[in-house]
């Protein structure tokens, strides 16, 4: 990787897969260091500040969540940060959507953030499959639902041909596997 360009990492994908343990993971082991940046996700904070929400995966809704995530990425990159890692990311508001049968919604929402795209360097998508799902008092949806929000995923990235990584397996695999990725393996 160019060493004049940011590392910028994000992990996507379905609710309950482990983003936002390994965010904090990172940010336990990195404390202190202030070449990285933590972008924590914008949807639980939008639910949260905004729980009459009903269609939570709607157009509109996901929107607001993209511009406040889109916002606090910018934030970072206004940093000294040589390493960026997110929490979700500018897209996860479009699978959401598309997954919801709005793909005219969804492809607005792209054309949105398409010039964002390059900032990343890797997406990394989370499977499910190797963390028990727990709702709780933001995250509601079934484990059917779950699912098909990951299958929306790997359609988008097949169907864009943005570039990811499935990232699976134990915290410990999945650490290792990012810190390769940022340079600390």
């Amino acid at each position: 990787m160019n060493k004049d360009r940011i590392i910028k990492i994000a992990f996507v994908g379905t609710s309950s897969t482990g983003k936002t343990t390994l965010l904090w993971e990172y940010k336990k082991r990195m404390s202190g260091n202030s070449s990285i940046v933590f972008v924590h996700e914008a949807a639980r904070d939008f639910f949260k500040d905004n729980p009459a929400v009903k269609k939570r995966f709607a157009k509109d809704t996901q929107g607001k969540i993209q511009s406040l995530m889109l916002k606090r990425e910018k934030r970072a990159h206004g940093s000294e940060a040589k390493i960026i890692i997110c929490d979700r990311s500018v897209i996860d508001a479009v699978v959401y959507v598309r997954s919801t049968g709005d793909k005219k919604g969804a492809k607005e929402l792209l054309e949105k953030v398409k010039f964002w795209i390059p900032t990343y360097t890797k997406f990394l998508l989370l499977n499910p499959v190797d963390v028990k799902y727990e709702k709780d008092e933001i995250r509601q949806e079934d484990e059917k639902t779950r699912q098909a929000f990951h299958k929306a995923f790997l359609e988008f990235f097949k169907e864009t041909g943005i570039p990811y990584e499935l990232l699976s397996g134990s915290i410990e695999q999945r650490i290792k596997r990012v810190g390769k990725l940022i340079g600390m393996i």
